[in-house]
Protein backbone atom coordinates (compact mmCIF):
# COMPACT_ATOMS: atom_id res chain seq x y z
CA UNK A 1 0.00 0.00 0.00
CA UNK A 2 1.45 3.37 -1.02
CA UNK A 3 1.89 5.90 1.78
CA UNK A 4 0.29 9.29 1.39
CA UNK A 5 3.22 11.66 1.68
CA UNK A 6 1.99 14.71 3.53
CA UNK A 7 4.77 15.73 5.87
CA UNK A 8 5.99 18.88 7.54
CA UNK A 9 8.94 19.96 9.69
CA UNK A 10 8.99 21.92 12.93
CA UNK A 11 11.02 22.22 16.09
CA UNK A 12 10.54 19.72 18.89
CA UNK A 13 7.83 20.52 21.43
CA UNK A 14 7.03 19.06 24.83
CA UNK A 15 4.06 17.08 23.51
CA UNK A 16 6.40 15.19 21.14
CA UNK A 17 8.10 13.25 23.94
CA UNK A 18 6.10 10.04 23.46
CA UNK A 19 6.64 10.17 19.70
CA UNK A 20 10.40 10.57 20.18
CA UNK A 21 10.46 7.54 22.48
CA UNK A 22 8.39 5.55 19.97
CA UNK A 23 10.79 6.44 17.15
CA UNK A 24 13.71 5.23 19.26
CA UNK A 25 11.96 1.92 19.98
CA UNK A 26 11.23 1.43 16.28
CA UNK A 27 14.87 2.05 15.43
CA UNK A 28 16.34 -0.34 17.98
CA UNK A 29 13.81 -3.02 17.05
CA UNK A 30 14.92 -2.73 13.43
CA UNK A 31 18.67 -2.10 13.84
CA UNK A 32 19.33 -2.89 17.52
CA UNK A 33 22.27 -0.48 17.64
CA UNK A 34 21.71 3.22 16.93
CA UNK A 35 23.26 6.42 18.23
CA UNK A 36 20.14 8.34 19.18
CA UNK A 37 20.09 11.78 20.75
CA UNK A 38 17.36 12.80 23.16
CA UNK A 39 16.01 16.36 22.80
CA UNK A 40 17.39 17.51 26.14
CA UNK A 41 16.24 20.59 28.07
CA UNK A 42 13.89 23.20 26.65
CA UNK A 43 16.72 25.63 25.89
CA UNK A 44 17.98 23.08 23.34
CA UNK A 45 14.72 22.59 21.43
CA UNK A 46 15.58 25.22 18.82
CA UNK A 47 18.28 22.77 17.71
CA UNK A 48 15.90 19.81 17.37
CA UNK A 49 13.80 19.29 14.22
CA UNK A 50 10.99 16.79 13.79
CA UNK A 51 9.50 15.52 10.52
CA UNK A 52 5.87 14.43 10.59
CA UNK A 53 3.75 12.54 8.08
CA UNK A 54 0.38 13.97 9.02
CA UNK A 55 0.51 13.49 12.83
CA UNK A 56 3.14 10.73 12.93
CA UNK A 57 6.77 11.48 13.73
CA UNK A 58 8.88 9.82 11.04
CA UNK A 59 12.30 11.44 11.56
CA UNK A 60 14.25 13.63 13.95
CA UNK A 61 17.43 15.67 13.59
CA UNK A 62 19.54 17.57 16.10
CA UNK A 63 22.59 19.81 16.11
CA UNK A 64 24.78 20.81 19.05
CA UNK A 65 28.09 22.50 19.79
CA UNK A 66 29.98 19.63 21.39
CA UNK A 67 33.21 21.51 21.93
CA UNK A 68 33.64 25.25 21.58
CA UNK A 69 37.15 26.62 22.02
CA UNK A 70 37.46 29.56 24.40
CA UNK A 71 38.66 32.85 22.92
CA UNK A 72 41.77 32.94 25.12
CA UNK A 73 42.98 29.43 24.20
CA UNK A 74 46.56 29.61 22.91
CA UNK A 75 46.79 26.34 20.99
CA UNK A 76 45.50 25.18 17.60
CA UNK A 77 42.11 23.51 17.78
CA UNK A 78 38.72 23.20 16.08
CA UNK A 79 35.25 24.05 17.26
CA UNK A 80 33.19 20.86 16.93
CA UNK A 81 29.49 21.01 16.05
CA UNK A 82 27.78 17.61 15.77
CA UNK A 83 24.59 16.59 14.00
CA UNK A 84 22.42 13.52 14.45
CA UNK A 85 19.70 12.37 12.03
CA UNK A 86 17.44 9.37 12.57
CA UNK A 87 14.65 8.23 10.23
CA UNK A 88 11.85 5.73 10.89
CA UNK A 89 12.96 2.42 9.28
CA UNK A 90 9.82 2.29 7.12
CA UNK A 91 10.80 5.67 5.64
CA UNK A 92 14.58 5.33 5.46
CA UNK A 93 14.63 4.93 1.67
CA UNK A 94 12.96 8.31 1.21
CA UNK A 95 16.05 10.41 0.44
CA UNK A 96 14.10 13.67 0.68
CA UNK A 97 13.57 13.28 4.44
CA UNK A 98 17.29 13.23 5.19
CA UNK A 99 17.85 16.10 2.77
CA UNK A 100 15.24 18.27 4.47
CA UNK A 101 16.63 17.56 7.92
CA UNK A 102 20.24 18.02 6.85
CA UNK A 103 19.47 21.40 5.27
CA UNK A 104 17.75 22.59 8.47
CA UNK A 105 20.61 21.33 10.64
CA UNK A 106 23.23 22.87 8.38
CA UNK A 107 21.59 26.29 8.60
CA UNK A 108 21.27 25.99 12.38
CA UNK A 109 24.91 24.89 12.63
CA UNK A 110 25.95 28.05 10.76
CA UNK A 111 23.97 30.13 13.27
CA UNK A 112 25.67 28.35 16.16
CA UNK A 113 29.05 28.94 14.54
CA UNK A 114 28.49 32.71 14.73
CA UNK A 115 28.49 32.50 18.53
CA UNK A 116 31.93 30.84 18.62
CA UNK A 117 35.29 32.69 18.68
CA UNK A 118 36.06 33.23 14.97
CA UNK A 119 39.83 32.70 15.17
CA UNK A 120 39.35 28.91 15.35
CA UNK A 121 38.09 26.75 12.45
CA UNK A 122 34.75 24.97 12.85
CA UNK A 123 34.11 21.36 11.89
CA UNK A 124 30.64 19.93 11.31
CA UNK A 125 30.75 16.37 12.62
CA UNK A 126 28.63 13.24 12.83
CA UNK A 127 29.05 9.97 14.67
CA UNK A 128 27.20 6.73 13.97
CA UNK A 129 27.87 3.10 14.75
CA UNK A 130 29.84 1.26 12.08
CA UNK A 131 26.74 -0.91 11.52
CA UNK A 132 24.60 2.16 10.63
CA UNK A 133 25.75 1.88 7.03
CA UNK A 134 22.97 3.90 5.39
CA UNK A 135 23.48 6.82 7.77
CA UNK A 136 27.24 6.77 7.23
CA UNK A 137 26.87 6.50 3.46
CA UNK A 138 24.54 9.50 3.42
CA UNK A 139 26.99 11.76 5.22
CA UNK A 140 29.90 10.59 3.07
CA UNK A 141 27.80 11.54 0.04
CA UNK A 142 27.59 15.07 1.50
CA UNK A 143 31.39 15.34 1.62
CA UNK A 144 32.07 14.22 5.20
CA UNK A 145 35.45 12.52 5.72
CA UNK A 146 36.29 9.90 8.36
CA UNK A 147 38.55 11.29 11.12
CA UNK A 148 38.32 8.83 14.03
CA UNK A 149 36.75 5.62 15.28
CA UNK A 150 35.83 4.81 18.87
CA UNK A 151 35.03 1.67 20.81
CA UNK A 152 32.10 1.78 23.21
CA UNK A 153 33.11 -0.34 26.20
CA UNK A 154 30.85 -1.57 29.03
CA UNK A 155 31.51 -2.67 32.59
CA UNK A 156 28.88 -4.85 34.29
CA UNK A 157 27.57 -3.02 37.35
CA UNK A 158 27.88 -6.09 39.60
CA UNK A 159 31.34 -7.14 38.42
CA UNK A 160 33.95 -7.34 41.15
CA UNK A 161 37.06 -5.19 40.86
CA UNK A 162 40.54 -6.47 41.54
CA UNK A 163 42.83 -4.57 43.88
CA UNK A 164 45.08 -1.98 42.24
CA UNK A 165 48.86 -2.04 42.25
CA UNK A 166 48.91 1.70 42.81
CA UNK A 167 52.15 2.62 44.57
CA UNK A 168 52.96 6.29 44.36
CA UNK A 169 54.12 8.30 47.33
CA UNK A 170 53.37 11.98 47.67
CA UNK A 171 50.09 11.78 45.75
CA UNK A 172 46.71 12.60 47.29
CA UNK A 173 43.48 11.42 45.61
CA UNK A 174 40.12 12.98 46.36
CA UNK A 175 36.65 13.62 44.99
CA UNK A 176 36.95 17.20 43.77
CA UNK A 177 33.87 19.29 42.98
CA UNK A 178 35.78 21.86 40.89
CA UNK A 179 33.32 24.50 42.03
CA UNK A 180 35.12 27.82 41.73
CA UNK A 181 36.16 29.53 38.50
CA UNK A 182 39.77 29.32 39.65
CA UNK A 183 39.50 25.57 40.21
CA UNK A 184 37.82 25.05 36.85
CA UNK A 185 40.56 26.92 35.00
CA UNK A 186 43.21 24.96 36.90
CA UNK A 187 41.57 21.67 35.91
CA UNK A 188 41.22 22.71 32.25
CA UNK A 189 44.84 23.79 32.05
CA UNK A 190 45.97 20.36 33.31
CA UNK A 191 43.63 18.43 31.01
CA UNK A 192 44.45 20.53 27.96
CA UNK A 193 48.12 19.59 28.33
CA UNK A 194 47.03 16.05 27.45
CA UNK A 195 44.71 16.88 24.53
CA UNK A 196 45.85 20.26 23.18
CA UNK A 197 44.11 19.73 19.83
CA UNK A 198 40.77 18.88 21.45
CA UNK A 199 40.57 20.93 24.65
CA UNK A 200 37.60 20.81 26.99
CA UNK A 201 36.29 24.35 27.28
CA UNK A 202 34.75 25.97 30.35
CA UNK A 203 31.24 25.56 28.94
CA UNK A 204 31.78 21.85 28.30
CA UNK A 205 33.13 21.31 31.80
CA UNK A 206 30.10 23.03 33.29
CA UNK A 207 27.87 20.86 31.11
CA UNK A 208 29.59 17.74 32.46
CA UNK A 209 29.01 18.96 36.02
CA UNK A 210 25.24 19.21 35.44
CA UNK A 211 24.91 15.42 34.97
CA UNK A 212 23.33 13.48 37.87
CA UNK A 213 25.87 12.06 40.35
CA UNK A 214 28.74 13.90 38.65
CA UNK A 215 32.11 13.75 40.38
CA UNK A 216 35.77 14.10 39.53
CA UNK A 217 38.33 11.85 41.18
CA UNK A 218 41.58 13.76 40.96
CA UNK A 219 45.16 13.05 41.97
CA UNK A 220 47.35 15.85 43.32
CA UNK A 221 51.08 16.01 43.96
CA UNK A 222 51.09 18.88 46.43
CA UNK A 223 49.07 21.47 44.45
CA UNK A 224 49.71 20.01 40.97
CA UNK A 225 47.00 18.00 39.21
CA UNK A 226 48.69 14.83 37.95
CA UNK A 227 45.67 12.74 36.93
CA UNK A 228 41.90 12.69 36.94
CA UNK A 229 38.76 10.77 36.03
CA UNK A 230 35.17 11.99 35.80
CA UNK A 231 32.13 9.86 36.56
CA UNK A 232 28.39 10.53 36.30
CA UNK A 233 24.98 9.10 35.44
CA UNK A 234 23.74 9.75 31.92
CA UNK A 235 20.80 12.15 32.11
CA UNK A 236 18.36 10.21 29.90
CA UNK A 237 19.62 6.66 30.48
CA UNK A 238 20.28 4.54 33.57
CA UNK A 239 23.95 4.06 32.83
CA UNK A 240 27.13 5.35 34.39
CA UNK A 241 29.81 7.12 32.40
CA UNK A 242 33.58 7.22 32.90
CA UNK A 243 35.02 10.21 31.02
CA UNK A 244 38.09 12.46 30.71
CA UNK A 245 40.60 9.89 31.93
CA UNK A 246 44.13 11.29 32.02
CA UNK A 247 47.46 10.99 33.82
CA UNK A 248 50.33 13.37 33.10
CA UNK A 249 53.29 11.69 31.36
CA UNK A 250 55.74 11.93 34.29
CA UNK A 251 53.26 10.11 36.55
CA UNK A 252 52.38 7.18 34.28
CA UNK A 253 53.35 3.51 34.66
CA UNK A 254 52.66 3.51 38.40
CA UNK A 255 49.09 2.16 38.31
CA UNK A 256 47.55 5.60 38.84
CA UNK A 257 45.18 5.51 35.85
CA UNK A 258 43.88 2.07 36.85
CA UNK A 259 43.38 3.23 40.43
CA UNK A 260 41.46 6.36 39.39
CA UNK A 261 39.19 4.42 37.01
CA UNK A 262 38.44 1.80 39.63
CA UNK A 263 37.59 4.50 42.14
CA UNK A 264 35.18 5.93 39.57
CA UNK A 265 33.62 2.51 39.02
CA UNK A 266 33.23 1.88 42.77
CA UNK A 267 31.51 5.24 43.11
CA UNK A 268 29.09 4.51 40.25
CA UNK A 269 28.34 1.05 41.66
CA UNK A 270 26.62 2.84 44.55
CA UNK A 271 24.28 4.79 42.23
CA UNK A 272 21.80 2.03 41.31
CA UNK A 273 22.71 1.93 37.59
CA UNK A 274 22.36 -0.77 34.93
CA UNK A 275 25.96 -0.66 33.69
CA UNK A 276 28.98 1.62 33.23
CA UNK A 277 30.34 2.81 29.89
CA UNK A 278 33.34 4.58 28.43
CA UNK A 279 34.62 5.41 24.95
CA UNK A 280 38.16 5.12 23.65
CA UNK A 281 39.87 5.52 20.29
CA UNK A 282 40.22 2.23 18.43
CA UNK A 283 43.88 3.01 17.70
CA UNK A 284 44.79 3.71 21.33
CA UNK A 285 46.19 0.28 22.11
CA UNK A 286 47.55 1.17 25.55
CA UNK A 287 44.17 2.50 26.71
CA UNK A 288 42.36 -0.55 25.32
CA UNK A 289 44.74 -2.86 27.15
CA UNK A 290 44.19 -0.93 30.40
CA UNK A 291 40.38 -0.88 30.15
CA UNK A 292 40.21 -4.58 29.31
CA UNK A 293 42.47 -5.41 32.24
CA UNK A 294 40.03 -3.61 34.55
CA UNK A 295 37.07 -5.56 33.16
CA UNK A 296 35.55 -3.42 30.39
CA UNK A 297 34.28 -5.28 27.33
CA UNK A 298 34.18 -3.86 23.80
CA UNK A 299 30.55 -3.64 22.66
CA UNK A 300 30.34 -1.42 19.57
CA UNK A 301 32.39 0.68 17.19
CA UNK A 302 31.48 4.25 16.31
CA UNK A 303 32.75 5.99 13.19
CA UNK A 304 33.02 9.77 13.14
CA UNK A 305 33.12 12.02 10.08
CA UNK A 306 33.56 15.75 9.58
CA UNK A 307 33.77 18.56 7.07
CA UNK A 308 34.74 22.21 7.23
CA UNK A 309 31.83 24.47 8.14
Amino acid sequence: MTKEIVFYVRNYQEQDRDSVVKLYKQLIEYKEDVIYWWPGPENNWDNVYCVFNKETLIAKGQVQVINGISADYQGEANHLIYVNIKVDPSWENDHNIREILYDRLLQQAKLLKRSLPPQFPTKLCVGNYATESKDNSYFKSKGFKHFESLYWMNFAIDKELSLTNYKLSGVTIKHWNINTKEEQLKYLQAENEIWPENPTGLGKLQEFKRHPHWTSITAFAKEEIVGSVMAWKETDENKGVIENVFVKPNWRNHGLASHLIKEGIRYLQTCNLDYIQLLTETRNESALKLYKSIGFETMKEEKRYWLDL
